[in-house]
């Protein structure tokens, strides 16, 4: 497997200095959120300058917040497809060509189930169009079993790629596993897997550090370590100290929980 990091882990950062973070503690490529090169208006040049200085990968995690392409307000869904579409424009710019994106949730409960699944089809079908005209990769992400959100289980990911195209690919959160399940199991059962987003969760909070969290984490690093699929860790650090980066860091240095050798360019 190949290590990145999220931007979001050193938000306090501008996109080109998380880059340069990124390769002083070794791993291989950065996640880049969108909303993180917006927030500090960050010119597309410094970042690709980073990205030649420090020859890491860069993917992209599309606009999220605030955002719902199956809404079934009209206005909400309209502008939801257009920021994904700004995203999957600077993931172009970028050169970042796997995209994250979410998927969308209920505006209201199970009776219009039917009407949500119809919307979302119809705007990833777009999308997946607009990516692929762009040259970039879709990457739908497998959501937290959460109020409205209704694409949280393999079953209902895998039902939602059968209606789009074989370039449409699925990113699979660890965090966002239930306690009482298998990540195993979900990650054995999702298909098109492209990329895998790694922090810990506990009852009350998702996207923990590393071993901060109730997850069973080795066995499922065990399994990830044997694939080639870009491992993100994620999590949100608005402090420049980086001291949740520095708890996964912590993790994953200990040799009992990950091989080094087994990690592409990873190592202390």
């Amino acid at each position: 497997m190949k290590l990145y990091v999220s931007s979001s882990l050193l938000w306090a950062y501008e996109p080109n200095d998380v880059i340069k973070l990124a390769k002083q503690f070794h791993f291989s490529g950065v996640e880049i959120w969108a909303e993180h090169v917006w927030h500090y208006q960050a010119s597309i040049r410094s970042i690709l300058q980073a990205q030649q200085d420090y020859e890491l990968e860069l993917s992209l995690h599309a606009a999220s917040w605030d955002l719902n392409i199956a809404s079934i307000n009209k206005g909400v869904r309209q502008q939801s497809i257009i920021e994904i579409e700004k995203s999957l424009v600077l993931a172009k710019e970028l050169n970042a060509t796997n995209v994250t994106i979410h998927p969308g949730r209920r505006t209201l409960q199970d009776e219009w189930k039917e009407k949500h699944e119809q919307l979302l089809i119809e705007n990833l079908q777009a999308l997946a169009d607009k990516a692929d005209r762009l040259g970039v990769t879709l990457s739908i992400e497998l959501m937290e079993p959460i109020q409205k959100e209704f694409i949280t289980e393999p079953p209902s990911m895998n039902y939602l790629l059968n209606h789009l195209p074989e370039n449409v690919h699925t990113t699979f959160d660890v965090a966002h596993v239930p306690l009482t399940a298998d990540p195993i199991d979900y990650f054995r059962q999702l298909n098109r897997i492209n990329k895998v987003h790694i922090s810990d969760s506990t009852e009350d909070a998702y996207h923990v550090p590393l071993g901060k969290g109730s997850i069973k984490l080795e066995r499922i690093l065990e399994e990830l370590v044997s694939s080639n699929l870009p491992v993100v860790v994620e999590g949100f650090d608005n402090n420049r100290s980086l001291s949740k980066l520095q708890q996964n860091l912590s993790y994953l240095s200990n040799p009992s929980i990950l091989r080094r050798e087994s990690v592409e360019n990873f190592s202390y």
